[in-house]
């Protein structure tokens, strides 16, 4: 995947999301899918069969890979979404659309028939659009190929009971129906309907309710004004039967295509055409009025001849719009019944509970709600669902895209054992023998009838039962529920924590609080749930009326009593053992549920029942009795003590002792549900803290009384040489105990109990159930008894450990997480950790498997890697620059800030409190380290901060804490006070040289550069900067040869002075302290600042004019240091190199009285300032052009006089006071001499003057006005040859301009004519131009505003004066 960029998800489904994503160094996009590897199989199953296609109309595939977690599926990119989307947004389709959207899907379906594949889940969500509004079939994950369908039983094909209800065909819900090319059609037919209807043809809000609905039900009528073509066609694809149904011929000819679809081959059907020959029979079977035959196929209809004609009439366009879709094997008469009135509510069970034309709905809508709550991670062990009425199976339809699972041979148990019990039953009940039975026992092997359990489901739980998805799986493991111990309970009470789990809603400042998820106390059910074959829900043939279980939990005490005393007679008496094992096969199906163990368990029957498999020598009823007797422990919720004192614990103990594999095996799988329940009674009375080992005051009190031979018995299974079988059971036995901790956690804590598990998790001949299950023992073994961790690493090495973190099952990953990280966290328990920890450093790929571990996996390996790293980190400083000189990692854990996971928000959160607590120790390491090479103890040694070669010294490590700082998340955590200060030691240290100071000095002052960005630290930490570090900084800035550490000590000095000077504080002492910061320390440095190379001039004027605006520095301060000539040294350049700092710092000390008008008249920088407007207005430098006007308006005021100008500015009338001498009015020492220049600048003043700033404009006319006064002979030139100009700034008169801005202008018209006129000038003046002029003023002179018509009064009089023969 490295090949691809990943972007935005685009789609989500239960176990997988979609991303856009896109090659890389290409422009090509492409939908790159991410699925769970729980979900391998389906993947795997739908890249086979889409590597064979290559379609226009079928979602094109590219490649597919496997990560750690995920399997990814690089698609066809399709930016129209999907039809559901549309149908959503839109409501309905028009027909034209239709049309162009089912042509596309019957070319797809024609294409995938042709080779061979049925669909199988046609619906709206599995049909994308392209950027044309084409339609692709994407999502193969259900589809069949014809020849797997043929070769193999339905019952045995994966997902073949899998599918979306609302879009199945009625034969699907049928034993043995099978997917054909009609199922494929019927889908086509709701999705067809759907587009125009904005509803599928059939739904329900109950699963019974839509099955029935579908199975019985016409098809609706379409609303609005269809096309006769368009209702024949949805209903030639909705007829019921599948032999009646529109065929291939059919819909390629038929009327609503605008042209035919070309014919091609296609493969036989011979599983479809043996489906239709069964329902052949039926049907004939049922008109020779035969007893009908439940379970099968709809049944076809004989009538052949009429539906032919109604097919004939169908497909020449006759059928109307209200064609009702014909129902085969149902008269007329029937229909209109079905379709009748309201039917009352024991109608509706009665309909329910039967089956609905051959469909037993009741146990169809059971096996998929089990499913789905299976799949949903909703069922808790020992906390079983409500089973006390059959309405209890109904499954509710929460959409119409909601995809089911009919399969009930998906179990809960991934390693349950076949139903040996059923291997020997009565003769009149059997037509296999014996040893038939015998054979499928003994063929099975541990994987070979469930799903891998090795994907481990990691659902929390909470005192509410809520489970979350943390990761899909096939198996379904559930947090510890602990039974009450309340006999008047008859549901478990359940405690929040068990097994000291920490509740990952609250944050735990304790590592070893929260590196445990809920997920590793998880225990599943050691006896195996029963493996039923088809139709043996119904109750065995027995000598009486037995009750369905509904009617046996309702019995009073006097039918109970009865009851039993029958149970116990067939039982104990000398009946035929085909009764008797019809009578276990009964009392099977009553453990189901939950109240009917709970009595069964409690009553004289589990007693007769423990007898008997104490005295039986039969090894098969041996067996058989210790089935149900696990089966009733396993479902019971609440066991009286009356059972403890009955011998059961003897009974099953010598049953693990017994000769037989299947006694020993049902033996220990009961005697493991016992002493689960056992230990899980009173030990939610207290906390379960972790023990060395049990003693007496530790131990619960409880009439049950389970020795410690027991316990060794128990231990013994896990030699080598028992069966694999009789081993999981005992696994699991230990798994479950050791899930409740303290004194049953320390019991099996032996070290022949860890070196049996230790020799099974590594076993390469095990399968991975027993491995993992073994795994997960070892891993609540070290939580609970620390002290046997140095007994399981002696057994597994580190290093085997960290190897299964890569490409290894979710599990197995998390076991091993888990056992390491308790390792490390007790490391001080082990003498030699640090010889383990080195066999991991010398692991090259071990930080790259860790960092996509915690990028790709699941929520719960995220957050336990991330508390692997942190301890790692904790118990040795060689693996910092491993992990936090990673961007990888560092990246993705700023990405993880964003996680909504609990738990993986607390892993993070414990990450950053070892960090936080890790850096300050590794700067007092470093610190101690330079005061050693600077006392001369390492004389001679090179130091450098890359190299990892010297054990000795830690400078090498201190590149770690600018990583750290470069994480997001981290960086507040790392830039504390304390280690502020300790920077600022270390920076105080590098003022004097030591060897590898250079090196250390960059790193040091970037780690400084990097905290100055954190305006927070800084301000919290003003003092440790202001005393300490600035000071510092300008010590090392002086005399220092490398150009960038001169450039990072200025902008941290830079950075910390701008967030102290913005800080509005009241602190006279802080103040006081900036004073003398920026004169003590920056002031001196700034002749060398300003001379140094770029850009820390930049940086050094910036600074300056913020310190005088703050009034920080004086102006008088800089002008002692004879600089005046250096800060306006940039006019006399170029331009190239100016920047606006230069103009505001140039600003500041032209406006400053402090500085005396005669150093700015030595300057002789006017005609250079005229030069920079002009090349500022040339070149649109809008930034620029305010500035340099403010710098123009001081020299100009600086001639006038600042009191003076700033009059003459507001009230510009003044200039015709004194006109004839006003330039000499003024104190020639006083004025700046080469004033006069700035008159060749009057133009671009004008042009400034129509500038669209308000701001603009104003300075450029005041400084106008202040140009006429200051040099009044060269300024009326100026503005007198510019008269265009002038022109267009009147005419605007009557427009938005500045009514102070027009009669500046009007003003300075009046008074260049005066001085015209005065002087006697000789000028080139437009005589049109005065005329123009004359005109607008004369409109001007009629305002009713006074000051400007006096200006334009005045302005007029002085035009009058002009000779007309200029």
């Amino acid at each position: 995947m490295n090949q691809y960029h990943i972007y935005e998800a685009i789609g989500r489904g239960k176990h997988s999301t979609v991303y856009k994503g896109r090659k890389k160094k290409t422009i090509e996009y492409f939908a790159v899918k991410s699925v769970d590897k729980s979900q391998k199989n389906k993947v795997l199953h739908e890249v086979r069969i889409l590597h064979s296609l290559d379609h226009a109309n079928v979602l094109k595939f590219y490649s597919w890979y496997e990560t750690s977690a995920h399997l990814w599926l690089v698609l066809e990119y399709c930016v129209g979404g999907n039809l559901m989307n549309l149908l959503e947004q839109d409501g309905k389709l028009p027909e034209d659309s239709i049309h162009d959207l089912a042509c596309g899907l019957v070319r797809a379906l024609l294409y995938l028939h042709s080779k061979g594949i049925i669909y199988c889940d046609l619906k709206p969500s599995n049909i994308l659009l392209d950027e044309n509004g084409i339609t692709k079939l994407c999502d193969f994950g259900l589809a069949r190929k014809l020849s797997d369908i043929s070769k193999t039983p339905s019952s045995q094909l994966p997902q073949i009971k899998r599918g979306t209800p609302c879009y199945m065909a009625p034969e699907l819900f049928q034993d043995g129906g099978v997917h054909s090319y009609a199922s494929d059609f019927w889908a086509l037919g709701c999705v067809l309907f759907e587009c125009y209807a904005g509803i599928p043809p059939f739904v329900g809000k109950e699963f019974t309710q839509l099955v029935r609905s579908i199975i019985s039900d016409p098809t609706p009528e379409l609303p609005g004004t269809p096309s006769r073509p368009f209702v024949n066609l949805i209903n030639s694809l909705l007829i019921k039967d599948p032999a009646e149904r529109m065929q291939w011929p059919e819909l390629a000819g038929h009327a609503f295509w605008k042209t035919r679809f070309s014919a091609v081959p296609l493969p036989p059907q011979p599983a479809f055409d043996n489906m239709i020959e069964v329902s052949s029979r039926l049907c004939l079977s049922e008109r020779n009025s035969d007893k009908p035959i439940q379970n099968k196929t709809p049944q076809k209809t004989c009538e052949k001849d009429s539906k032919a004609s109604l097919r004939q009439d169908e497909n020449s366009n006759t059928g109307s719009r209200g064609h009702v879709t014909p129902i085969k094997g149902i008269s007329s008469g029937r229909k209109a019944q079905m379709k009748g009135s309201g039917r009352t509510l024991d109608d509706k069970q009665k309909d329910i509970s039967s089956n609905t034309k051959g469909v037993n709905l009741l146990r169809l809508s059971r096996i998929a709600k089990s499913n789905l709550m299976r799949e949903n991670e909703k069922e808790n062990y020992r906390r079983p669902l409500p089973n006390n009425s059959e309405n209890d199976a109904e499954l509710k339809v929460e959409n119409t895209d909601m995809e089911l699972d009919f399969n009930e041979n998906n179990e809960d148990d991934t390693q349950d054992e076949a139903d040996e019990t059923d291997s020997t039953q009565c003769p009149e009940s059997t037509t296999s023998t014996p040893n038939q039975a015998e054979g499928h026992v003994e063929e099975m092997d541990i994987d070979s009838r469930h799903p891998d359990p090795s994907a481990m489901v990691n659902t929390p739980f909470s005192d509410d039962s809520r489970t979350s998805d943390h990761e899909p799986t096939s198996e379904y493991e559930v947090a510890a529920m602990l039974p009450s111990d309340s006999p008047q309970l008859k549901t478990p009470a359940i405690k929040g924590n068990p097994g000291n789990v920490s509740d990952i809603s609250k944050p735990s400042k304790n590592l070893s609080d929260i590196l445990w998820h809920p997920s590793d106390l998880s225990v599943r059910p050691v006896m195996p749930s029963k493996k039923s074959d088809k139709g043996s829900d119904a109750i065995p043939s027995l000598s009486f009326d037995a009750p369905q279980v509904s009617d046996f939990v309702k019995m009073s005490k006097e039918q109970l009593d009865t009851f039993s005393s029958r149970i116990i007679s067939i039982v104990s008496g000398n009946t035929a053992s085909g009764e008797k094992q019809n009578l276990i096969r009964y009392l099977e199906l009553l453990t189901s549920n939950a109240e009917a163990a709970n009595i069964l368990t409690n009553g004289p029957i589990m007693l007769v029942l423990v007898k008997m498999l104490r005295h039986s020598k039969a090894s098969l009823l041996r067996a058989q009795l210790a089935s149900l007797i696990g089966l009733l422990i396993r479902h019971s919720t609440f066991i009286g003590d009356e059972l403890a004192n009955s011998g059961i614990l003897g009974a099953l103990t010598d049953g693990l002792r017994d000769r037989q594999e299947k006694v020993r095996r049902f033996s220990m799988a009961a005697l493991g549900e016992l002493l689960f329940y056992i230990s899980t009674q009173n030990e939610h009375a207290r906390d379960n803290k972790p023990m060395e080992s049990p003693s007496k005051d530790s131990r619960p009190s409880s009439c049950w009384q389970v020795t410690s031979p027991i316990i060794s018995l128990v231990s013994s299974v896990l030699r080598n040489g028992e069966d694999d079988i009789t081993q999981l059971y005992a696994l699991r036995t230990i798994e479950n105990i050791s899930s409740q901790g303290g004194y049953w956690s320390a019991r099996f804590a032996s070290q022949d109990v860890i070196t049996n598990l230790c020799y099974i998790f590594r076993a390469p001949g095990k399968q991975d159930s027993m491995r993992l299950t073994a795994g997960s023992c070892l891993a609540r073994l070290v939580r609970f008894n620390p002290s046997s961790i140095q007994r399981v690493i002696e057994k597994l090495s580190f290093k085997d450990m960290a190897s299964s973190l890569v490409k290894r099952n979710p599990r197995e990953q998390q076991i091993c997480l888990n056992i390491l990280n308790m390792t490390l966290l007790e490391s001080h328990m082990l003498p030699n950790v640090g010889r383990y920890l080195l066999a991991l450093v010398e692991d090259k790929n071990l930080v790259p498997n860790l960092v996509t571990l915690i990028e790709q996996g699941s929520e719960v390996l995220k957050g336990k890697t991330l508390i692997f790293v942190a301890l790692l980190c904790m118990n040795g400083k060689r693996w910092l620059p491993l992990f936090f000189c990673n961007a990888k990692l560092l990246s993705t854990v700023d990405r993880l800030v964003k996680e909504k996971d609990d738990f993986v928000k607390h892993c993070l959160d414990a990450l950053g409190m070892v960090v936080a607590s890790t850096v300050p120790s590794l700067l007092e390491s470093i610190s101690g380290d330079i005061q050693q090479l600077k006392g001369g103890k390492r004389r001679g040694q090179m130091i450098s901060l890359t190299s990892r070669n010297s054990s000795k010294n830690s400078m090498h490590l201190f590149p770690v804490v600018l990583h750290l700082l470069g994480c997001a998340s981290l960086k507040r955590r790392v830039a504390s006070r304390q280690v502020l200060q300790q920077l600022a030691n270390l920076l105080k240290l590098a003022e004097s040289p030591f060897q590898g100071r250079d090196e250390f000095q960059i790193t040091l002052l970037r780690v400084l550069e990097s905290i100055a960005e954190e305006i927070s630290v800084v301000q919290e930490s003003s003092s440790i900067f202001v005393s300490q570090i600035l000071p510092s900084l300008s010590v090392i800035y002086r005399g220092n040869k490398d150009g960038d550490a001169r450039f990072l000590c200025l902008k941290i000095f830079f950075d910390v002075m701008v967030i102290l000077l913005d800080e509005a504080s009241e602190n006279d002492q802080k103040l006081e302290n900036l004073k003398s910061i920026s004169n003590s320390y920056f002031l001196p440095l700034y002749p060398s600042l300003i001379e140094d190379e770029d850009p820390i001039p930049v940086y050094a004027q910036k600074l300056l004019v913020m310190l005088i605006e703050y009034n920080h520095i004086k102006i008088a301060d800089i002008v002692h240091m004879k600089i005046i000539s250096q800060c306006f040294e940039f006019l006399l350049g170029d331009f190239s190199t100016a920047n606006v700092n230069n103009l505001l710092l140039c600003l500041a000390l032209t406006s400053a009285p402090e500085l005396e008008t005669k150093i700015l008249s030595q300057l002789k920088v006017v005609r250079k300032l005229g030069s920079l407007l002009e090349f500022v207005c040339a070149k649109e430098m809008e930034d620029f052009i305010e500035p340099t006007l403010r710098l123009c308006r001081a020299f100009l005021l600086r001639s006038v006089g600042s009191m003076r100008g700033s009059m003459f500015a507001k009230e510009p009338g003044l200039l015709y006071e004194n006109s004839s001498d006003g330039a000499s009015a003024f104190d020639q020492n006083e004025c700046i001499r080469d004033i006069m220049d700035f008159g060749e600048n009057v133009g671009v003043l004008l042009e400034l003057t129509r500038f669209n700033e308000i701001n603009v404009a104003d300075l450029a006319s005041e400084c106008l006005i202040l140009l006429l006064k200051a040099a009044p002979r060269e300024a009326t030139t100026g503005f007198l040859t510019n008269l265009p100009k002038v022109s267009l700034i009147l005419e605007s008169w009557k427009q938005s301009i500045s009514h102070l801005l027009l009669q500046r202008i009007l003003i300075a018209l009046g008074y260049s004519c005066r001085q015209y006129l005065s002087h006697a000038m000789i000028l080139s003046i437009s005589l049109p131009e005065i005329s123009k002029i004359e005109g607008i003023v004369s409109q001007v002179k009629s305002c009713t505003i006074p000051a400007l018509a006096d200006a334009a009064s005045r302005a007029a009089l002085e035009l009058q004066r002009l000779p007309r023969c200029i």
